[in-house]
């Protein structure tokens, strides 16, 4: 096989490389408010009087009730009560996948594990910072994964984002990211450290498995992937084993895999999504329409909304759109499920995922959909038996290696 060095290029941006973080940015970065400083309520005349002497300015003015914005200093020392900021109760995809449901019932993921392989976590921000467990840089070479880039954040906000703007709540914000920064500021990185990535998650900080140290998560999500030419419509265990390989040790250790399909479309299925062993996850919009971008091919396993998801970013929030938004969902259905039964094997947990998807397209498993679009709701209520699913004429039998 000839030799192929693999980089890595944020999929938003032109392409240089043939490895890509597999989002689409709508927005840069999250509209921020005009106002500067802390806004809070004067309730008479005097009190407003009383703030602008003290440098602050009058934005709203109802009867008596004044806003007025000051510096966050100034604001303390007034002691005036906090103009409370509300948001749009619309819960989005949480909604169309049942997530929202599941969390009424009272599980929020709490107790659970997912590994982020990303441009990093911003464990400052105020709807990631408690969700962080444990990091590693292996762009940079330590234990500071500080997203620079954006993506990850996102990423990991779909997964877990403690919900402080409900419409940026994750699917299971309890859980706890344990983040792996393997792609620069730039959205790029090589395989190696992917692959390093992995068998960090599984194996903890010294390297060795069955230690103390271990981890134990119960997904991986890596939404990244390959751009073209480097897309395959059937699978692609044999064009970089060792990527094939670390994916097969995760599972066989107990957790799933969660890879982005990637967003070129019909022109099949981006490495690491490619291979046998990965749960690969499409994207759909909010009509459950298959999104332009995701990839198609024969490795696709779940769909799940990726189309204009807001989420955490640095500096506020963003909506992105991309087949890297839909893999977290999934992650975040893997945290919920675990959840509520903490006993699945890594099997089981695929088997009902797949069992229980809203069927779309072609009734079962079709390369554009997979099994259908992930149903949070039906997942975490299937709790008898593994249901085993018998592959249609035509399909792969779950984790059996072929190639384009």
């Amino acid at each position: 096989m000839k030799k192929i060095i693999y980089a890595v290029v944020i999929f938003s941006c032109i392409v240089f490389g043939i490895f890509s973080v597999t989002g689409q940015a709508a927005y840069s970065q999250g509209k921020k408010t005009s106002e500067e400083g802390k806004r809070v309520i004067a309730h008479s005349e005097a009190d407003a009087h009383k703030a602008v002497e003290q440098g602050c300015r009058i934005v709203r003015k109802i009867k008596t009730l004044h806003a007025v914005v000051c510096s966050e200093k100034t604001a303390d020392i007034l002691g005036f009560e906090e103009d409370v900021r509300v948001f749009a109760t619309d819960a989005g995809a949480n909604h169309q996948i049942g997530a929202d449901t599941v969390q009424a019932g009272g599980n929020t993921g709490a107790g659970r594990k997912v590994v982020v392989i990303d441009t990093g976590y911003n464990y400052l921000h105020p709807e990631l910072a408690s969700s962080y467990l444990e990091g590693k840089d292996f762009v940079n070479g330590d234990d500071d994964p500080m997203d620079d880039n954006g993506h990850g954040s996102h990423v990991a906000g779909i997964i877990t984002a403690d919900g402080i703007n409900p419409q940026a709540k994750g699917v299971a914000p309890d859980a706890g990211i344990i983040a792996g920064k393997v792609l620069d500021a730039a959205g790029s990185g090589f395989f190696s450290d992917v692959v390093a990535g992995i068998y960090w998650a599984i194996d903890g900080p010294d390297g060795i498995a069955s230690t103390s140290d271990d981890f134990h998560p119960d997904a991986i999500n890596m939404s990244l992937g390959t751009a073209r030419p480097y897309v395959y419509k059937n699978f692609c265990d044999s064009v970089l084993p060792d990527v094939t390989a670390a994916i097969q040790y995760a599972r066989q250790r107990g957790t799933a895999v969660v890879v982005a399909a990637g967003n070129s479309g019909s022109a099949g299925v981006s490495i690491p999504g490619c291979v046998s062993y990965s749960v690969t996850i499409g994207a759909v919009d909010a009509l459950d329409k298959i999104a332009s971008f995701s990839g198609r091919g024969n490795a696709v396993d779940l769909t799940a909304p990726g189309v204009s998801i807001f989420s955490s970013y640095p500096g506020g929030y963003a909506t992105l759109s991309g087949t890297s938004m839909a893999t977290p969902m999934v992650s975040g259905v893997i945290a919920l499920l675990k959840a509520a039964q903490p006993t699945l094997s890594e099997s089981a947990v695929e088997s009902k995922l797949f069992k229980t998807a809203k069927d779309l397209g072609r009734r079962g498993k079709d390369p554009t959909y997979g099994w259908g679009r992930v149903n949070a709701q039906a997942t975490v209520s299937l709790t008898e038996g593994t249901h085993k699913i018998t592959p249609r004429a035509g399909d792969h039998p779950l984790h059996d290696a072929h190639e384009e």
